[in-house]
């Protein structure tokens, strides 16, 4: 079998074009191609909203003054369950067994006032004090983009500032919160 290219192209002001034509025994192919210029295009809205890092509040039910530098800890993991079916030699399923949630973590500079280890000292002390926790979301405009609703959360770990006498750095204290679960709600 032999196979013949004809090819010819041109190039001009609007671009590249040109024509072609392969033939492969009986069969023959042939048409006409252009690459034109590319032209500028003006970029499209998103109808996602993506998540800035650095715009958010944080409110805890009872505390009013608490505005924390980092929030981390949002997060979910499901368990798994090997099964192994009868007759099925070549595979495991992999079933879901029950979901846990992330401890959420609140990291802040010390002010004056210890709320925060009051609230958690309560719960040293035996006494269940939960509240809800809720984390809001801002786009660069202001808007509300998302909120999540902590259910139900208390403290599980606080950590005190560390001090250096040759250090200046900002002490942080740092708060770690169980909960019952999140919810997401948008706007």
């Amino acid at each position: 079998m032999s196979i013949r290219v004809a090819a010819s192209v041109r190039a001009g002001p609007s671009g590249v074009s040109g024509n072609a034509r392969i033939s492969a025994g009986p069969v023959t192919v042939s048409g006409n191609f252009g690459m034109a210029t590319p032209t500028p295009t003006t970029p499209q809205k998103s109808s996602y909203g993506i998540l800035a890092n650095h715009r958010y509040h944080v409110a805890i039910d009872g505390i009013e003054h608490a505005a924390f530098s980092e929030v981390s800890g949002l997060q979910i993991e499901t368990e798994t369950m090997d099964h192994i079916e009868g007759g099925v030699n070549d595979r495991v399923m992999r079933l879901p067994v029950r979901s846990k949630m992330g401890n959420l973590t609140l990291k802040r500079g010390v002010v004056a006032g210890q709320q925060l280890l009051e609230w958690y000292l309560d719960i040293v002390n035996g006494y269940l004090d939960t509240r809800n926790v809720t984390v809001i979301v801002y786009q660069a405009k202001g808007d509300v983009l998302v909120r999540f609703e902590f259910l139900q959360a208390y403290p599980v770990k606080w950590s005190g500032p560390q001090f250096a006498g040759t250090g200046d750095a900002v002490a942080v204290e740092t708060l770690e919160l169980a909960h019952a679960g999140f919810l997401q709600l948008s706007r």
